[in-house]
């Protein structure tokens, strides 16, 4: 969980910078949900624990990604293979499984009824 929380610190605090609290409250949300939905579409893909979970995931890699492209980085493929260190992993992960995963878990942050 350390991970999430240096990636959430990072966007608030970039968001701040840019555009205030608004920005800081937005910015570190999104990091925040799209560093989740990666976690929870590879814990569901693997057999790993929050231990080589913490360490297969590169938050700051994630962050870029979002602050690029918005939410919806985070179902790229690219970004997928850059952000997962698959060493750290005691299975191998699909990325295209993997990626449909973690679409499923960006449109439940997304949704708005």
């Amino acid at each position: 969980m350390i991970g999430a929380l240096t990636a959430g610190k990072k966007a608030v605090t970039f968001g701040y910078k840019r555009y205030g609290i608004p920005g800081a409250i937005a910015s570190g949300g999104i990091a925040l949900a799209g560093y989740i939905a990666v976690r929870r579409a590879l814990q569901a893909a693997t057999d790993a624990d929050e231990d080589s979970l913490g360490a297969a995931v590169d938050a700051d890699t994630l962050e870029a990604a979002i602050d690029r492209g918005g939410l919806e980085a985070v179902t790229d493929v690219e970004t997928l293979e850059a952000a997962i260190d698959r060493d750290q992993l005691r299975s191998n992960v699909d990325v295209d499984e993997l990626r449909s995963s973690v679409g499923e878990d960006v449109d439940e942050f997304t949704d708005v009824e």
